[in-house]
């Protein structure tokens, strides 16, 4: 497997990252990607009081997600900082009832793995490139 994740050194604190600037996703919601390699994203989101992210399902990643700051509602639940959500793929999820505030949360998007089916033109005796 080639990899391509093989990136620079990144060091951020605290006050480097409250510098970086939001990017809208949709009004009343924001987010600031900390590392991406392909589709895998690692980042902060921000949904404002008064807005949801949506109900929405991720057919073949990962998401996990740590509320940092303030409270919502997702699959069900009441939730608020120190909150962990691991939601696997083909799981439908939203943000929504977002307390007074905003609510803030790390996230990360890793798509699933799959080994790339054998190719009969592929041999242990070099195959065809």
């Amino acid at each position: 497997m080639n990899r391509d994740d093989l990136g620079k050194l990144i060091v951020a604190s605290g006050p480097d990252i409250e510098a970086m600037d939001w990017s809208t996703l949709m009004t009343g919601v924001h987010q600031k990607t900390l590392w991406q390699s392909g589709d895998t994203t690692l980042g902060f989101m921000r949904v404002d009081q008064g807005h949801e992210n949506p109900e929405h399902t991720h057919h073949a990643a990962h998401h996990h997600i740590l509320i940092l700051e303030g409270e919502c509602s997702m699959l069900g639940r009441r939730l608020g900082p120190g909150s962990y959500i691991y939601i696997p793929p083909t799981v439908a999820h939203a943000v929504t009832d977002v307390g007074p505030g905003g609510c803030t949360f790390f996230y990360t998007y890793r798509p699933l793995e799959h080994e790339p089916p054998a190719s009969p033109l592929d041999s242990e005796h070099g195959g065809v490139v």
